[in-house]
């Protein structure tokens, strides 16, 4: 926003200042600048304070919606289950300007299996809608439901079983992806695998008797590449004995406290002596957007690096005040300590009065941690729905989900199952209720949340969530991975194989509405 605003203006960056503000999530909305852009726009004309307000419609048609998506597959296979060929059309809608996410999504569309022989036609087609964009791994939902789709329907026809044949044939370290790239070291097979030890594939054919509704299960993979991108971070000891850390990243989804963690891990002290610091733009360590599933892994490199500093530079005042080496040190709750004699030591307060004080030779504690886009880490899920479908009006219910994802390492365990958990719900809510409708003039039908269905507690089951790790070092701080997008991509399929699975007509169209459903069961 500040570089796009400065263009605008035609004023120096630095003379643009942008406040930091706690967020929920960015989901690519937030990454458009008009916002912003136009209030200090207008502002600057009339020499006062403005408000930019938009209504409902204005938002949903504004907020870089995602774009539609149409999907032609073709895909072989030996009895043996392994996959020889796939041949596929990806066709995005970007609205009136060019820039859909068919990159992303054609790619990842032939990257999800080992695929000895494809062709992958993507086309972007221009339209009289708004622009489409980036939501949430932009383009992945649906190529995501395109080809798990396909899969289920390869799998159902040849009487293969659908957890054999994506074990069998899933990507591992070291496949090339569909843009001639190769993976690095990723947990695909790892996450297949743990589905079998989840409390949901223990019950899955336990289908409960409900009068008028039949019941199935479906499950399907999904994934993200990840952004990255350079940032910088610091970490100062305050007179007290407490550690500064100052960012430059929005908290968002509570992104500080897992920093805060970081640094509590490298120094072995409670968590209550860190306090991670927002300003702006003017007074905080350059770090890229707030998004991209990237804030922890390049941020977080930074502050894991800046903590390294500290640390090394507090070692080096306390060894020469305990006539010692620093690689005889060792920090333990708050206390720089000798090894195997911590009647040696010094506390984080001495040492903190010391290098701040009036007249003190001991220069101030401030460790700088500046780092480069970090090693791309690819992150995969696999989730599974248990729905029941009433036969007389094609509703459907969720009975139980489950989301196994390789997260490389969870550095905040509860934080990274809540952002797992809300990646699925926004996933299943794409496959069963949320639509942006458009007539043929362009104009949007459903311009409130009266009409575009978010899902509400009602909808929403139990989400049991199964972390797998598998660290991909200097990807992110002990070897995390970005883990917000991947959760977003397989629900929308898996609802529908699950769909399929109980009433055996297969809608290819998300939302998998109820009429859409009575439409493939002839009763509509």
């Amino acid at each position: 926003s500040r570089e796009n605003m400065a263009k605008m203006l035609g004023v120096p960056e630095s003379k643009i200042v942008v406040e930091f503000l706690e967020m929920g999530g960015g989901f690519g909305g937030k990454i458009q600048p008009y916002a912003a852009t136009y209030p200090a726009m207008a502002a600057r004309i009339l020499k006062r304070p403005v408000k930019f307000v938009m209504s409902r419609s204005q938002d949903i048609r504004a907020g870089n919606p995602a774009p539609q998506g149409y999907f032609e597959i073709k895909l072989a296979a030996k009895k043996d289950m392994t996959i020889t060929a796939l041949k596929a059309k990806a066709v995005y809608d970007s609205g009136a300007f060019p820039g859909s996410p068919l990159m992303a999504g054609g790619n990842l569309l032939g990257s999800y299996y080992k695929t000895p022989n494809q062709e992958i036609e993507g086309i972007e087609v221009i339209t009289n809608r708004v622009n489409q964009g980036a939501l949430r791994a932009p383009g992945t939902p649906q190529a995501t439901f395109a080809i798990e789709s396909a899969v289920d329907i390869l799998c159902h026809e040849a009487g293969f079983d659908p957890w054999e044949f994506r074990m069998k044939n899933g990507v591992e370290t070291g496949d090339p992806m569909a843009n001639g790239r190769n993976f690095g070291k990723i947990g695909l097979k790892e996450t297949i695998a743990r589905f079998k030890e989840t409390e949901f594939w223990k019950n899955k054919d336990n289908k409960p008797s409900l009068p008028g509704k039949k019941v199935g299960v479906g499950w399907a993979i999904g994934g993200w590449l990840g952004g990255g991108a350079p940032s910088s971070a610091a970490v100062f000891l305050t007179p007290d004995g407490s550690l500064n850390v100052e960012v430059g990243s929005s908290d968002i989804s509570g992104v500080n406290t897992s920093f805060a963690m970081i640094v509590a891990e490298i120094f072995n002290t409670p968590l209550n002596k860190i306090s991670v610091k927002l300003s702006n733009t003017a007074a905080s360590p350059y770090a890229s957007m707030s998004a991209g599933s990237k804030t922890l892994r390049t941020v977080g490199l930074a502050v894991h690096d800046a903590a390294i500093d500290a640390r090394s530079q507090m070692f080096k005042v306390v060894a020469e005040k305990l006539e010692c080496s620093p690689d005889d040190l060792e920090s333990v709750d708050g206390v720089i300590r000798v090894k195997g004699s911590p009647d040696k030591s010094m506390t984080f307060g001495t040492l903190g009065t010391m290098s701040t004080g009036y007249g003190s030779p001991v220069p101030v504690i401030f460790g700088r941690g500046s780092v480069g886009s970090p090693t791309m880490a690819p992150g995969f899920a696999l989730q599974a729905v248990k729905v029941a479908v009433d036969e007389n009006t094609g509703v459907v219910e969720i009975l139980d989900a489950c989301c196994v994802q390789d997260v490389g390492f969870a550095i905040n365990p509860l934080a990274v199952e809540s952002q797992i958990q809300g990646g699925m719900v926004q996933s299943l809510s794409l496959g069963f209720s949320e639509e942006i409708v458009w007539d043929n003039n362009g104009v949007l039908r459903n311009p409130t949340l009266l009409d575009y269905r978010l899902p509400t507690a009602l909808d929403v089951p139990n989400i049991e969530v199964a972390l797998v790790e598998v660290p991909v070092e200097g990807a992110g701080p002990f070897g995390a991975k970005g883990m917000g997008e991947p959760p977003i991509a397989p629900g929308a399929a898996a609802l529908a194989n699950a769909v399929f699975d109980a009433v055996g007509a297969r809608v290819d169209t998300i939302p998998v509405t109820a009429e859409r459903i009575m439409k493939v069961l002839g009763k509509l």
